[in-house]
């Protein structure tokens, strides 16, 4: 019982260091204390060390209360671990060992990177750094994939005569156990293709830490962005130009504003409205102003000639279309409707259908469905099916991938195309 006290003791002692952690980040670097503060925290034993790890419904930091509380002592040591695995966030490098043969070199390139931005926290005893690698050419401030070549290299010297005393410090770190634990990055570790999380839930757990790191930027101002090493600005601005859509949906969805049922008066602090200040039952505002609520499907084809990276594009168009404004209800469809649901502001965790594509049944659906009144339907498709029969009851919308199948078989609206990526 005494054992199981003490465990109890440490673990609540590591929940609250790991606080204090962030809230001194927060107070320091509000960025990366921003970003933090939106993850799943957790005190465990399921890693030796700290690992940020993907699940099935989220991402987590996760931090070993022994080693948190009892092998690393001084508390900004604690705020480098945790900056440390705030930054492999920023650089998503929990999603690209598949583009690595080798995925523990590919986590010692990755530590490379980060390890050079933990600044001005101290690095705790035996973190990989660059100085271990003297004679090796290395350089500060290359990317994961440079310093993954280098150590590809250093590895296939290992074992030679003339090897350079920097293999032996590889193969110390190959065997090791690190301050960084990675077994969780997309089951790195796993030579089967048939992984523990699908590329479906890979992907929208994607999407949604950059749905973070871009609000931890906002949240944080002017001054923390300013603060940020360039090469963080660098990999946020990227990721914040990839998930603009390709279409200006300020200007598409005038197509529907004319038939927009409803209006909702807004108050502004502009010049006092002529238009409206003598309404009957308005009290005199500084300024009033008229603006449309609208209410548009989005129709995701979902059809197995859709490849994943269009789904992502096709939902960058989405959020488009919700940040106007418009009130967005998504129906997913192949050869049948397979749901609907409004979008809240983020792509759904798996897609439904990846059979043949028909596009009646979204027709038939909204034909079904007059109650919603929708202003207007947006069918977002790679185009190759046979021309619909069914005229929905609303405007619509084409958009098709780049590469698409665009002619006369798209019947009862117009079709714009989007831009090759």
């Amino acid at each position: 019982m005494a054992r199981k006290g003490t465990s109890a003791r440490v673990s609540a002692k590591a929940r609250d260091e790991l606080s204090r952690s962030v809230i001194a980040l927060l107070m320091k670097e509000p960025f990366f204390g921003h970003l933090l503060g939106g993850v799943v925290r957790s005190v465990t034993d399921s890693t030796p060390t700290a690992a940020v790890a993907l699940t099935k419904d989220s991402i987590e930091l996760r931090v070993n209360p022994t080693f948190f509380v009892k092998t690393i002592r001084r508390k900004n040591e604690r705020v480098a671990i945790i900056k440390h695995e705030a930054l492999h966030l920023v650089f998503k490098h929990l999603f690209r060992w598949k583009s690595h043969h080798n995925p523990r070199l590919y986590n010692i390139a990755a530590d490379l990177v980060v390890n050079q931005l933990v600044h001005p926290w101290p690095l705790p005893e035996g973190a990989i750094i660059l100085a271990m690698f003297p004679d090796m050419g290395i350089k500060p401030n290359q990317t994961v994939d440079w310093y993954y070549k280098k150590l590809m290299n250093l590895q296939s010297q290992r074992g030679r005569k003339s090897a350079p005393k920097s293999a032996d410090a590889l193969g110390e770190l190959m065997d090791g156990t690190r301050h960084s634990d990675h077994q969780f990055w997309a089951d790195s570790h796993s030579n089967s293709s048939s992984d523990k999380t699908g590329e479906s839930t890979r992907r929208a757990l994607e999407s949604e830490l950059e749905r973070q790191i871009i609000q931890a930027r906002d949240r944080g101002g002017a001054r923390s962005w300013g603060l940020l090493p360039g090469a963080v600005q660098a990999a946020i601005s990227t990721m914040i130009e990839q998930r603009k859509p390709a279409i200006d949906w300020r200007r598409s969805l005038r197509l529907f504003s004319n038939s927009s049922r409803r209006t909702r008066i807004t108050i502004n602090q502009q010049r006092e409205s002529k238009r409206f200040e003598s309404l009957p039952g308005l009290r005199r505002y500084p300024g009033l102003k008229v603006k449309r609520l609208q209410h548009m499907l989005v129709a995701i084809d979902t059809s197995g000639s859709v490849s994943d990276s269009d789904l992502a594009l096709f939902f960058a168009e989405v959020h488009g279309i919700w940040r106007q404004g418009a009130q967005v209800d998504v129906i997913e469809c192949d050869a049948a409707v397979q749901r609907v649901y409004p979008y809240k502001g983020r792509p759904p965790s798996g897609i439904m259908g990846r059979g043949g594509t028909v596009f009646d049944p979204v027709f038939q659906w909204l034909r079904d469905n007059r109650r919603a009144r929708y202003d207007g339907c947006i069918y977002i498709t790679d185009g190759y099916a046979a021309a619909p029969q069914i005229k929905p009851p609303c405007r619509l919308l084409w958009v098709v991938t780049s590469g698409g199948s665009v002619g006369s078989h798209l019947r009862f609206g117009r079709a714009i195309t989007l831009p090759a990526s």
